[in-house]
């Protein structure tokens, strides 16, 4: 399975907008998002056109307009804001888009449950996962590089200040 770009940039920005909102209380504008994600704003356009449209996101006009999230970040999955902009399928033939036809091989085919299954469980998987989970995840990896972050000791300092004037 291949995540296209607009899956990407979809679950992308809206990360960045449920992180960067005060808690959903200031909308905030694609041109931040674009810059932020560095995502080009027209394709950016199209796709928060698709999540609107999906009910995802809801917009609002006027000089400190820009989008807010429709859902608390605690229940918008990363499944639901990938399949409202493409299909989450690993193969074609077991497609559940409403475009495709069955493949007429289903009832013959040796491998179809194992595809559907796989095709079943990263689905789950994905929605399993709340913008809410990938922002607190985040979270948790700063404070732990800020804890971990190399700091001198003070034997080092010592030996640092004991050599600042000395000339080599």
């Amino acid at each position: 399975m291949k995540l296209s770009s607009k899956g990407q940039y979809a679950v992308r920005a809206l990360i960045d907008l449920s992180y960067n909102s005060n808690d959903n209380s200031v909308p905030i504008s694609l041109k931040d998002i674009a810059a932020r994600e560095s995502i080009s704003l027209h394709y950016l356009e199209q796709i928060f056109f698709i999540l609107k449209k999906a009910g995802i996101v809801r917009s609002l006009r006027g000089p400190n307009g820009g989008y807010l999230l429709n859902k608390k970040p605690s229940e918008l999955l990363i499944g639901d804001i990938i399949s409202s902009v493409e299909p989450i399928e690993i193969i074609s033939c077991i497609s559940k888009s409403k475009n495709k036809k069955e493949c007429g091989r289903k009832s013959i085919c040796l491998a179809f449950d194992m595809w559907n299954s796989i095709s079943n469980k990263i689905t789950g998987f994905l929605n399993s996962i709340t913008i809410e989970d990938v922002i607190n995840e985040y979270k948790q990896k700063q404070k732990l590089l800020q804890k971990t972050a190399v700091k001198p000791s003070a034997k080092s300092e010592k030996v640092n200040a004991g050599t600042k004037n000395c000339r080599n």
